[in-house]
């Protein structure tokens, strides 16, 4: 039996099970390709019925996950991206110019007098701004979607159709006026809502990462104010921490 103890509680049991198995794919445990271990050997080793393996099986079936088809054993059919292993954010990198195999998806622009409530709460407010909702993708695939708030007089400053192929942090960085003088990240990790997995194609029951960014000027006005949902294989954050062992 595994040594991995499933519990009763708000999360069903096969729910949890599918976790498992889904970070055995993850892990490379299962690879795209191989045959998983039988519905008995899985009863076995986990101490479940049947009926759990199975419902573990079929959502992640459902979700891309995993090939079942009745009379034949089970398969992963899940093929590791190549940016697993190289994350496509990490921190300040993002205002780097966009690679190759990039694009961005805008899904909507309207025009707001001041910020709403921010979960960052630095810099005032000095609308009006213009709000960006977008996707952005790698190979087709996305892996963030954004709400972005700029200052309408820096907005105004961006090559038409700029936010559409550039990076709006890079923008900022690059013809805004006045210049950004301070910045700001809060990093958060929590579950995604049903809008955001089918934003990014992900599952309901992957973890993403929230990035809530700040951008404000010499008079403490903010220029920017953005939120950013990354799938969570796709985001990493290297910071140096030497300077801890030099005090």
């Amino acid at each position: 039996m595994s040594s991995l103890s499933l519990k009763h509680g708000p999360v069903t049991l096969y729910a949890q099970l599918a976790n498992i198995f889904r970070d055995r794919i993850y892990t490379g445990t299962w690879r795209e390709g191989d045959t998983i271990p039988t519905l008995d050997e899985l009863t076995r080793e986990f101490g479940v019925a049947r009926v759990t393996v199975r419902q573990a099986i079929q959502l992640l079936s459902d979700e891309g996950y995993l090939s079942s088809h009745r009379g034949r054993r089970t398969q992963v059919t899940w093929k590791r991206p190549e940016i697993s292993d190289q994350p496509i954010f990490s921190s300040i990198g993002s205002l780097d110019e966009r690679p190759s195999g990039f694009s961005i998806e805008i899904l909507g622009h309207d025009e707001i007098d001041e910020l709403p409530p921010r979960v960052l709460d630095r810099g005032i407010s000095n609308g009006p701004y213009v709000r960006i909702r977008k996707r952005d993708l790698y190979q087709g695939v996305p892996y963030t979607m954004s709400e972005n708030f700029i200052r309408r007089d820096t907005y105004r400053r961006f090559p038409p159709g700029g936010e559409s192929v550039s990076k709006i942090a890079r923008l900022i960085k690059d013809v805004g006026k006045p210049k950004p003088i301070q910045g700001f990240e809060l990093i958060q990790v929590s579950m995604p809502s049903e809008e955001e997995c089918q934003r990014l194609q992900s599952p309901l029951s992957s973890p993403v990462a929230r990035v809530a960014r700040v951008f404000v000027d010499a008079n403490d006005s903010v220029l920017l104010y953005g939120t950013y949902v990354y799938r969570e294989k796709e985001f990493a954050l290297l910071r140096d921490i030497s300077q801890y062992f030099l005090d």
